[in-house]
């Protein structure tokens, strides 16, 4: 297992919700668990997601399907996630 924090600008968070929560069960069926859900103190368009997921691997494949890509972009969100993916060492 691999934690993972996605963070990323968003135009409007109520309509990146939609969409974020749309796509639930789908992570749920691949194993992925949201850990966390945030946004900025100070900017609640920028948007942080920590995630645990069964390897790096599947959470690339995950995040590189085209038909996410897409829900992504029509989300909303403004330009690439910065994604960390962490192994636990203690």
């Amino acid at each position: 297992m691999v934690k993972v924090i996605v963070q990323h600008e968003v135009e409007d968070f109520a309509k990146w919700k939609k969409v974020f929560d749309a796509d639930k069960p789908n992570l749920k069926k691949a194993g992925v668990k949201l850990k966390g859900l945030y946004t900025s103190f100070n900017k609640p368009n920028d948007v942080t997601m920590i995630f645990k997921a069964p390897s790096a691997e599947l959470f690339d494949k995950i995040m590189s399907d085209p038909e996410r890509q897409k829900a992504i972009e029509n989300a909303g969100v403004i330009g690439g996630p910065k994604v960390s993916i962490l192994n636990k060492v203690k």
